[in-house]
């Protein structure tokens, strides 16, 4: 539907889409429409300042914006400076965000007329799926453009059994952002394994995240160091034994080098390999 959709206002092959969200289903949905339809999942860092957005969007030259509503706060200040832009379609979920940019629609309104079913373009395999940019520590953020062959090779690398030994029968809760380096790769590995997929939304304070944990039975998380520490906090601090993460088998943790002691309390305390 999503893919029909965008192909009715006249994306095509090689187009820039862009999304400006959280880690939540529809995102997932973005991440398998529009590759698949042969445009390019631009994702946009919602951490970044509104110069730099500016200057990405620009650059990428993306003609879509999906945002959710809680982040379109965001977004105003660049509405007028981003000329390629033809459309916003808002990701509701309840808060009753509004926008002022000219040509907005609802994403449920957007795709509910549309089929079920959408013919899949044939596709070269060194064309481009993905668009990331730095942060621009040094200079204006650099565009870094993934390659359906380059994430599919990613794919069946990361759902190698030495790799991170997930399967379809775990549940998988990404808190990595699915706008920084594409979620690590993990919807699309997971999708093509068929694990459960736990997405946080915006809720990233340590209480909420152990609980979604625990609530979903996840079997395996991915985050950077600080999530773990704050959630290690957590725990210590859980005398009544309200968490319970028997379920929780192994943590992948990135972007920065997690600190030994830390690996080594959560085997040693609660058998859970990172």
């Amino acid at each position: 539907q999503v893919a029909a959709a965008l192909h009715d206002h006249g994306i095509q092959v090689g187009d820039r889409v862009a999304s400006f969200m959280w880690n939540n289903y529809r995102h997932l949905e973005l991440y398998q429409a529009v590759p698949s339809m042969g445009a390019v999942l631009h994702t946009l860092n919602i951490r970044l300042s509104p110069t730099d957005l500016e200057y990405i969007i620009n650059h990428a030259k993306s003609r879509v914006i999906f945002a959710d509503e809680d982040l379109l706060p965001l977004l105003e200040p660049l509405f007028g400076k981003i000329p390629s832009v033809e459309l916003l379609i808002i990701c509701r979920h309840g808060e009753g965000g509004e926008s002022t940019f000219g040509n907005c629609v609802d994403y449920e309104d957007f795709i509910s007329a549309q089929p079920l079913v959408f013919a899949w373009p044939e596709i070269d395999e060194h064309s481009p799926m993905g668009l990331c940019y730095t942060s621009g520590t040094t200079g204006k953020p650099k565009g870094v453009m993934y390659t359906h062959r380059s994430t599919y090779l990613h794919t069946m690398a990361q759902a190698m059994t030495d790799s991170m030994s997930l399967s379809a029968l775990d549940s998988l809760c990404g808190i990595v952002p699915m706008f920084h380096a594409m979620g690590w790769g993990l919807p699309f590995t997971a999708s093509m394994l068929g694990a459960k997929q736990v997405m946080p939304h915006k809720y990233m304070a340590p209480d909420r995240l152990l609980q979604l944990i625990v609530d979903e039975e996840v079997t395996i998380s991915a985050g950077v160091p600080t999530i773990w520490q704050g959630i290690r906090l957590l725990l210590e601090a859980d005398t009544q034994h309200k968490y319970d993460i028997s379920q929780l088998q192994r943590l992948t943790c990135g972007g920065s080098a997690p600190p030994v002691s830390m690996m080594r309390w959560y085997w040693e305390k609660h058998g859970v390999e990172m």
